[in-house]
């Protein structure tokens, strides 16, 4: 019976899932799924955001000392939570997909993170992006005249 009992905890041991660990060089940053994954879950603050103005083509570069208040991302592997100045704004269900597959457009390859609404699981946004290990960059440009190129570093 004790060889049972040894043989059961064996299994159970070796069927226990570990998350991978990844070291993803921001000089190669990433927008595998898989990778993203993993690489999106703990606590980021907002460094910058690049802006290209539609109008005239310049370049504003916005940060929280030049807009006055701070950004905080915290992602677990479904939620993503928003705060601004440390107070809670916004919170979504997430995905990582293939663009094409909200575009239907073939060309569309790209592996985008899409924002759900929380309550009722529909799409609200999506945004092209790249992660490494301490870098996230949400690409807004790609697809809005409103909002740019954010940067976010994790802190955890």
């Amino acid at each position: 019976m004790k060889y049972y009992l040894i043989i059961l905890i064996f299994l159970f041991h070796s069927c226990k899932k570990e998350n991978p660990h990844y070291n993803i060089s921001c000089d190669k940053p990433s927008n595998n799924i898989s990778i993203s994954k993993h690489l999106i879950v703990g606590k980021w603050t907002w460094v910058s955001e690049l802006y290209r103005q539609q109008a005239n083509g310049q370049y504003i570069l916005k940060t929280p000392q030049t807009e006055g208040f701070t950004k905080e991302l915290s992602a677990s592997y479904s939620i993503i939570e928003y705060f601004k100045n440390g107070i809670f704004e916004q919170k979504y269900h997430y995905e990582f997909i293939m663009e094409k597959s909200i575009t239907n457009y073939p060309d569309d390859t790209a592996n985008v993170l899409v924002f759900k609404d929380f309550i009722t699981g529909q799409r609200s946004n999506y945004v092209h992006y790249e992660i490494c290990n301490d870098t996230l960059t949400l690409n807004f440009q790609v697809r809005s005249d409103l909002i740019g190129q954010e940067k976010w570093v994790k802190i955890n």
